[in-house]
């Protein structure tokens, strides 16, 4: 598996694991919106995926938003390189999830 491909698979994982925490803690879905008001506050201008996860986060519902988090459209993967859902894992959770594909790499390459 090339790295990108890894690195895409490992992203979908953390934010499987975010939309479970979302699901959840209710409150959790104030992280992404703090998030962006201060990347606003911190930057002359926005990305163009950091506008579009704004847009998101105004104008789909939680569900909908949850099915893009756990999407392999490439819509999804291209959005989950830029997320606003930043501080919703824990360390030692994102910790577990690199851990695991760390050893994936380690277990392909023998």
């Amino acid at each position: 598996m090339n790295m990108q491909k890894r690195s895409d698979e490992r992203s979908k994982a953390l934010h499987i694991e975010i939309a479970k925490k979302l699901r959840n803690n209710p409150k959790l879905w104030a992280v992404p919106k703090n998030n962006i008001n201060r990347w606003k506050k911190g930057r002359k201008s926005l990305t163009p995926s950091v506008i579009k996860w704004e847009y998101i986060l105004d104008k789909l519902n939680r569900e909908e938003i949850l099915a893009l988090l756990e999407s392999d459209s490439e819509e999804s993967v291209r959005l989950r390189s830029s997320s606003p859902f930043t501080g919703i894992l824990s360390d030692i959770e994102r910790k577990v999830i690199f851990e695991l594909y760390s050893r994936d790499k380690q277990l392909k390459q023998q």
